[in-house]
């Protein structure tokens, strides 16, 4: 068995792409979600990076979910732009 860290180093590549994440979410197997982010993607790079988090997930369930806490507060709020009917108001 590889070790969470391992596991984790082979799937940093999707941890800032929160739909692939989401994917990972809802998927009941890591083979389960490699094949939903090859049908999303077609990128198999992408997809295997994807069956890590689910590998993670399944055998080390404590470590997914401090991982993915920690890289989805790192995603800033408040950064989209706000439009109004006559002016736009950025967030800096």
């Amino acid at each position: 068995m590889r070790t969470a860290e391992e596991i984790t180093m082979r799937s940093k590549p999707i941890l800032d792409q929160p739909d692939i994440v989401s994917l990972v979410e809802k998927s009941s197997s890591p083979t389960a979600v490699y094949d939903m982010v090859m049908d999303a993607t077609g990128n198999d790079e992408t997809a295997k990076a994807a069956r890590w988090l689910g590998v993670l997930r399944r055998d080390y369930p404590d470590r997914y979910v401090e991982l993915i806490r920690s890289t989805t507060h790192h995603v800033p709020e408040n950064t989209m732009k706000k439009e109004d009917d006559d002016e736009t108001t950025e967030f800096c």
